[in-house]
């Protein structure tokens, strides 16, 4: 039987990332900035410094767009210069184009939290949009500020205003969470992805999928549930095929046994297509059908490796089902040592049955072997195949 939902769908999920520059009209921008500003979004890094340097001296917007620049193509002392001076002269752009730096620690400088949000601050309270998108995601994350939801909505409310896709995204997300007397309202939540998913935000569209998917804020709907799902998935959301496999191993059982395989068979290859680009849940998902022998030939080496991938992404269960296939000699030569291991993480994941074949394994290990698997549980650290993007994800608005 294939996993359902074992493992929440995760990373794309969670809130985005501070965001630098998003694509589209420069709404930050006076209109003496503007061409310079799109050159730039578009990469042309070269006509873009050719006029922002023309204009920096008397701009301080200018100097911070054109600091920018310099960092992008490694010139680190005189973008760091220009950004900060065009901060303390009070630039909304020179705040913002600073809490950035803080929040990731470009041009060599240290990430810190508490003082990026202190210049989004700046910037949001001039009034700067991607500033107050960023200091509502910051507020919504508890990232330099403690949590405070009230806080985030307000301020992505205001970057919402007019219509920013990722702004009426950001604020969806944090629409559909509650915390303390604040409640989630997820009617609000899924028609702001609605907005979202329409002006071509591939994460807006993977939510609205969900929840027509699941009828949560929205009427159930399966068919708009997968047509939007398909448009995140050709968008680049490979979180979007784990979702449509989901949804295809949901499928009511009919009487005919050929329907009900065309349906397992139809969530395999999602779950494939998901897991080969990198989605944990995925691989973990697709171990199983190996393991299993659900919709595919059962063949327990590519169970081991699908696990292994998942398992080394940080996915408990996987972790688990890996030192056990690992301890036995399931798919090759028994080893010990490895699956003990992963069954050390996996129990300290919190995964119920790991101790149980931990114990009895280690009354059959020398003590050596032992100490070497707790000193490479210890020194483990989950690796994401996808590392994440600093930058918002490009819109793709779907077709008429």
């Amino acid at each position: 039987m294939i996993a359902r939902r074992a493992v929440p769908v995760a990373a794309l999920l969670a809130a985005s990332t501070v965001a630098h520059a998003q694509s589209g009209e420069p709404k930050d921008t006076s209109p003496a900035l503007r061409a310079a500003v799109a050159a730039y979004q578009a990469g042309d890094l070269v006509g873009a410094e050719t006029s922002l340097r023309t204009l920096a001296p008397r701009d301080g917007d200018a100097a911070a767009w054109l600091g920018a620049i310099l960092l992008e193509r490694g010139a680190s002392g005189e973008g760091l210069r220009l950004i900060q001076q065009a901060a303390d002269a009070g630039s909304a752009e020179g705040a913002h184009r600073l809490a950035l730096v803080f929040a990731y620690g470009e041009g060599g400088s240290p990430r810190d939290a508490a003082k990026a949000f202190q210049w989004f601050q700046r910037a949001a309270e001039k009034g700067h949009q991607r500033a107050q998108l960023n200091l509502g995601t910051l507020y919504l994350r508890g990232q330099g500020v403690p949590r405070d939801l009230i806080e985030a909505r307000a301020w992505l409310e205001k970057a919402a205003a007019k219509g920013d896709p990722h702004a009426l995204y950001a604020l969806g997300r944090a629409m559909s969470e509650s915390m303390g007397p604040v409640a989630a309202d997820a009617t609000r939540a899924t028609d702001l992805y609605r907005q979202a998913a329409e002006k071509g935000h591939p994460l807006a569209a993977l939510r609205l999928g969900l929840a027509l998917g699941d009828g949560i804020g929205v009427k159930h709907d399966v068919t708009a549930a997968q047509r939007w799902l398909l448009h995140a998935q050709a968008s680049g959301i490979p979180e979007a095929a784990l979702a449509l496999g989901d949804m295809a191993a949901r499928t009511p059982r009919s009487r005919d046994k050929a329907t009900n395989e065309k349906a397992l068979q139809s969530a395999i290859a999602w779950y494939e297509v998901a897991a080969r680009a990198g989605v944990p849940s995925a691989q973990f998902k697709l171990a199983n059908a190996y393991l299993a022998g659900a919709g595919v030939a059962r063949d327990t080496a590519q169970a081991q490796l699908w696990y292994g991938r998942a398992a080394r992404q940080g996915v408990t269960q996987a972790q688990n089902a890996l030192g056990i296939l690992l301890i036995g000699g399931a798919a090759g030569a028994p080893d010990p040592i490895e699956g003990y291991k992963w069954l050390l993480l996996a129990e300290r994941g919190g995964h119920p049955e790991s101790r149980t074949v931990r114990e009895k394994t280690m009354g059959q290990m020398p003590d050596l072997d032992r100490k070497r698997a707790e000193d490479l549980a210890r020194r483990f650290s989950p690796t994401a195949e996808r590392p994440l993007d600093k930058a918002p994800p490009r819109l793709n608005p779907p077709k008429p």
